[in-house]
């Protein structure tokens, strides 16, 4: 790590899996199941398009249930050189599974057809709905993930602790805060009704930016060193919107015009790892 703020790009490639895994019964509305579609369909070729005409390179984390719906959508983010990580099959809550190896399996299934697609397999894992249940780290641990994206009580990129314990596994911190979804997921029932103006959400993420930059500027000249990120996640049903991806597009400009390092999440955990090796 230097002196540059690391930047990741993620996006939550849910599809029709946010829909179906809120209420069963979704999945025989195709109205409600068309918002899910926007994502890969529509939404998805602006943000590509986005990222290609500044050279970044993104994360991605895909259920394996959309995955298979779009397997062609799956190797063209592959190819144009991002990031794809495990983000379950089903968006099923982990704690709504019923036991150690339904959950495995949610997991295991969507890293093996990412592979089948891609030829590479998933390294980084992020919970749907950021939440674990209670074999969530043993099973992160058995799928051998190099880093999870899930934790909320720092800024800073460290070894996941949860539980009372500490593991091999990198965590590389988010926020609702920092989710398109906390500001603009609209659904018919609750919790999502939230439609906040374009400039209040794109100067609050400026803003969180610019002060979180000021401190790693700070603590770099202080110590040599800060292990602080800005980890924006995004929906494409969500940000992909034409108007929403004009509030990316100059968010995009503003950090690229700052002293600050676009990178994916899989080369922070591993900038990370070596850096400060477990063994």
């Amino acid at each position: 790590m230097d002196n540059r703020l690391p930047v990741v790009l993620t996006f939550d490639l849910d599809g029709e899996t946010l829909w179906r895994c809120r209420d069963p019964e979704n999945a025989d509305k195709p109205v409600t199941l068309s918002q899910g579609r926007y994502g890969p369909e529509t939404g998805l070729p602006r943000i590509l398009k986005l990222l290609d005409k500044y050279g970044i390179n993104a994360t991605f984390f895909v259920p394996g249930f959309t995955a298979e719906q779009y397997p062609e959508k799956i190797k063209e983010i592959y190819n144009k050189g991002h990031e794809i990580g495990n983000h379950g099959w089903s968006h099923t809550y982990p704690a709504d599974l019923p036991d150690f190896e339904s959950e495995f399996k949610e997991d295991k299934d969507c890293s093996d057809l990412i592979e089948r697609l891609t030829g590479k397999r998933p390294v980084g894992y992020r919970s749907p709905a950021w939440e674990f249940g209670k074999n969530t780290i043993d099973i992160m641990e058995k799928m051998g993930f190099a880093y999870s994206s899930n934790m909320m009580d720092t800024e800073e990129v460290r070894y996941l602790k949860a539980d009372g314990r500490e593991t091999d596994i990198v965590e590389l911190p988010i926020h609702w805060t920092l989710d398109d979804a906390a500001f603009w997921l609209y659904s018919i029932v609750t919790p999502g009704k939230a439609m906040q103006p374009h400039r209040a959400v794109e100067d609050y993420w400026i803003e969180e930016f610019d002060a979180l930059q000021e401190e790693f500027s700070g603590e770099c000249e202080e110590k040599g060193y800060s292990g602080k990120c800005f980890i924006l996640t995004c929906h494409p049903q969500i940000i992909g919107r034409p108007a929403k991806m004009r509030v990316l597009d100059r968010v995009v400009c503003h950090i690229l015009n700052s002293n600050a390092e676009f990178i994916t999440a899989e080369k922070l955990s591993q900038r990370f790892r070596m850096k400060f090796p477990k063994h």
